[in-house]
């Protein structure tokens, strides 16, 4: 299943709709297959429609209910809850994001090509699932925090966990030709989840404004105190 069908397939979940035949997986899979070795424009355009249609369904109030209670993207689950659970956040962020390494030794040891900012991290970090995290600023005062996570070598696709209150607002948004979220307003709750799916309740803690994107078996995340255009900014100056 493609990452696009697995976005509509969640988009859909939770809709109170009869059971009708599921078409979708077997038009895009079709799809999919036409736009192999199509240019990349083509590509964009077809983004681009998916992610206007959404747009279009999520300006109505009861679609935008529906359609955002539970989204997938990429190694991202995100859920819409009316309401925040009282969970004991962990505030040491280091123990969050892993193993500290060296810029260099994250390189060797990702199994995939990074990519990178003009300005070097602060700090690096390899989780234990894989994810690539790279720190600006200090684990007591963020700047920015970039992670980069494989999920064609992992047993399961899921390996964040967000919990998002009525008032995060959850934007789609086209990330360089890619289907991807810009959450902001309140922070929401992250968890990392294990390798059967089940939440690592002692990782939970508050994140702040967040792109997530996915593009070509790599789920990237940005999180920091920036708007959605400075994202999209930052994201051009990865290479």
């Amino acid at each position: 299943m493609t990452e696009l069908e697995r976005s509509l397939v969640a988009l859909g979940r939770d809709l109170d709709v009869p059971q009708t035949p599921d078409f979708a997986p077997a038009v895009l899979v079709r799809l999919e297959r036409r736009l192999q070795g199509r240019p990349r424009r083509l590509k964009i355009v077809v983004a681009l429609a998916v992610l206007a249609t959404l747009t279009a369904a999520l300006a109505i109030p009861e679609a935008r209910s529906a359609l955002l209670r539970i989204l997938h993207i990429g190694a991202e689950r995100i859920e819409r809850v009316d309401e925040l659970p009282e969970v004991a956040l962990q505030h040491d962020l280091e123990f969050v994001l892993g193993e500290r390494v060296t810029l260099e030794e994250a390189r060797r040891r990702a199994g995939f090509a990074l990519r990178e900012l003009d300005e070097p991290p602060d700090r690096v970090y390899l989780g234990d699932r894989g994810t690539v995290w790279f720190l600006y600023g200090t684990p007591e005062r963020v700047r920015l925090l970039v992670a980069q996570t494989p999920r064609l070598r992992l047993g399961t696709d899921l390996i964040f966990k967000k919990l998002v209150g009525p008032q995060t607002r959850i934007e789609p948004v086209d990330v360089d030709g890619s289907p991807g979220f810009f959450l902001d307003g309140e922070p929401h709750l992250v968890f990392l989840l294990d390798e059967n799916g089940s939440v690592v309740n002692e990782t939970a803690r508050l994140s702040r404004n967040v792109l997530v994107w996915d593009s070509g078996g790599v789920t990237y995340r940005l999180e920091g105190g920036f708007g959605k255009q400075e994202a999209l900014e930052i994201v051009g100056s990865l290479r």
